[in-house]
C-alpha cells in the first residue's frame, strides 16, 4: 500500500515518513490523530465534509470555523486585521532565537479580481441515506458526495496533481462523463470554472465546485480507477470574487487522499490543519459492509489572548493561523546545529528541508512541538486538547512521548 502523502508543506512534498518507518525510536509514538487507511472494498461509499463538504462512500466534510467564529455557538469573536499569535516568542526549543511575530503582511485586495465573471451556484441538495447496498452503481463504485454545510455560499476545490490521473473519476452514475477537461476543471485556462472561480495549477487536474448553503455534488471513482495525492479545500464566495485559491490552500484546513482502485488498493487520508484553521472538519469512510469510520477535528473556543481570529493575509478570509504562519521566516537555507539563522523559533515552527532532513534539525522541531502540546493557549496545544484529528504542523504523525524528546539513547 503506498504511504499518504501530505500538502501541509507543500515546499518539500513526501516528508511525512510512512508508516512503521520510525517504529523503534523511544522518542516519538503514535499519537490519537492522523493517518486513517481502510481497504477500499468491492463498493463503498465515500462521505467527507468540506467547509462543510460531504462525501458518501468517502464522505469530507469542511465545515468552516463553527464555534469560533460564528454568533450562536456561544462564542462571538472580532476580527483583528494584521494580528498573529501575539507576536511573542513561543518558548520553544533550547537556545532558540524569538523571531519576528505577527503574520505577513500582505494586503487584502477590495475589488473583484480582473477577468472573473458571475459564479454560477448550485443548490442541488443530496439525503444521504443510512447505509444500504447499491444497486444503481456498478460494482466496485465509489461514490463521493461533497456537502457545502458552511455559513456562506463558496466553492470547493478538488484537486488531483498526477497529470491523467482521474480519468477514472466521473461527473455521473453511468461513468460516461469524466471530470478532466469538464466544465468544472479549473486547471483549463478560459474554462467556464476558471473564469468564475480562478484557474487551478497548470498539469494534473483542479475542479470548482460553486455550492450554496446545503448544496452538494457527487462524484463517482470507477472501479479500477483512483486519485492518488488528492487534496480537497473550501472557499467562501466572497473572499474567491477577490482572491482565488484554486491553485492551492492557504492559511486553511484541508482533507488529503489517495484513493487506490477497488479490491486492488486501499483509501487513505489524513486532515490538516498545517496552514491555519479556517473551519472544522469531518471525515467518514464507509466500506461495503456498513462499517464507517468517522474523523473529526472540529475545535471550540481557544484558551488565552495568544491566538486570534484574523483575516486571512492576502484574502480575507477568517482564520487561526498556524505557528508557522505567526513566528516570521525562516532563513537557514543549509542546516547548522550552532547558527542563530538555523535555530529561530520560526524555523523550528516551519520546520523546512534544512532542519527536517537532518537528524539534530528534526530533533530540535520536534522538541519545540512537544512543548507546545502541553500548552493549551498554543496552536497546537489549542488542537491537541480538543483532541482535533488534524495535524497542527508537518510532521505530526509522530510525536514525543515527553518534552525531551529523548534524543541520543539506544535506538533513538
Amino acid at each position: 500500500m503506498a504511504s499518504l502523502f501530505g500538502f501541509g508543506e507543500r515546499s518539500t512534498p513526501g516528508r511525512r515518513p510512512p508508516p512503521g518507518e520510525a517504529e523503534g525510536r523511544a522518542e516519538m509514538q503514535r499519537p490519537l490523530v492522523n493517518m486513517r487507511t481502510r481497504e477500499r472494498a468491492a463498493e463503498s461509499v465515500i462521505t467527507c465534509c468540506i467547509g462543510s463538504m460531504k462525501v458518501v462512500g468517502i464522505i469530507l466534510v469542511f465545515a468552516g470555523i463553527i464555534m469560533l467564529l460564528h454568533p450562536g455557538g456561544g462564542n462571538t469573536y472580532t476580527l483583528v486585521p494584521g494580528a498573529g499569535g501575539g507576536g511573542a516568542s513561543s518558548g520553544g526549543g533550547s537556545g532558540s532565537t524569538p523571531s519576528p511575530g505577527g503574520p505577513p503582511n500582505i494586503p487584502i485586495p477590495t475589488g473583484p479580481e480582473p477577468g472573473r465573471s458571475s459564479p454560477d451556484i448550485s443548490c442541488q441538495r443530496t439525503t444521504i441515506p443510512p447505509f444500504q447496498k447499491r444497486t444503481d452503481l456498478a460494482d466496485g463504485t465509489t461514490e463521493m458526495i461533497i456537502v457545502n454545510n458552511e455559513f456562506s455560499d463558496g466553492v470547493v476545490f478538488c484537486r488531483g496533481p498526477v497529470e491523467n490521473s482521474m480519468n477514472r473519476v466521473f461527473l455521473d452514475k453511468g461513468l460516461t462523463q469524466t471530470v478532466v477537461k469538464s466544465e468544472f476543471d479549473c486547471s483549463v485556462p478560459g474554462s467556464k470554472s476558471a473564469t468564475m472561480y480562478g484557474e487551478g495549477v497548470p498539469g494534473g487536474t483542479t475542479l470548482a465546485f460553486g455550492l450554496c448553503k446545503g448544496g452538494s455534488v457527487s462524484l463517482y471513482v470507477a472501479p479500477d480507477g483512483g486519485w492518488p495525492s488528492g487534496a480537497c479545500w473550501y472557499q467562501d464566495l466572497e473572499s474567491n470574487k477577490r482572491v482565488s485559491i484554486a491553485k492551492g490552500p492557504q492559511y486553511m484546513s484541508e482533507v488529503e487522499f489517495t484513493i487506490e482502485a477497488s479490491g486492488r488498493g486501499a483509501v487513505w487520508y489524513d486532515m490538516s490543519s498545517v496552514e491555519g484553521v479556517s473551519g472544522g472538519i469531518t471525515m467518514n469512510y464507509t466500506d461495503d459492509t456498513g462499517k464507517t469510520q468517522h474523523d473529526v477535528a472540529v475545535p471550540g473556543r481557544f484558551q488565552g489572548d495568544r491566538l486570534k481570529v484574523v483575516p486571512a493575509p492576502g484574502i480575507g478570509f477568517p482564520t487561526v493561523l498556524s505557528d508557522k504562519n505567526t513566528l516570521g521566516s525562516c532563513t537557514c537555507n543549509v542546516w547548522d546545529k550552532d547558527s542563530a539563522e538555523c535555530n529561530s523559533d520560526a524555523c523550528y515552527a516551519g520546520c523546512p528541508g534544512s532542519l527536517v532532513d537532518n537528524p539534530c534539525g528534526q530533533h530540535r522541531c520536534r522538541k519545540f512541538y512537544a512543548q507546545l502540546y502541553q500548552d493549551p493557549t498554543s496552536y497546537c496545544g489549542w488542537l491537541y486538547q480538543a483532541q482535533a484529528q488534524t495535524y497542527c504542523w508537518a510532521m505530526d504523525e509522530w510525536q514525543c512521548v515527553d518534552q525531551n524528546c529523548g534524543y541520543g539513547g539506544n535506538k533513538q
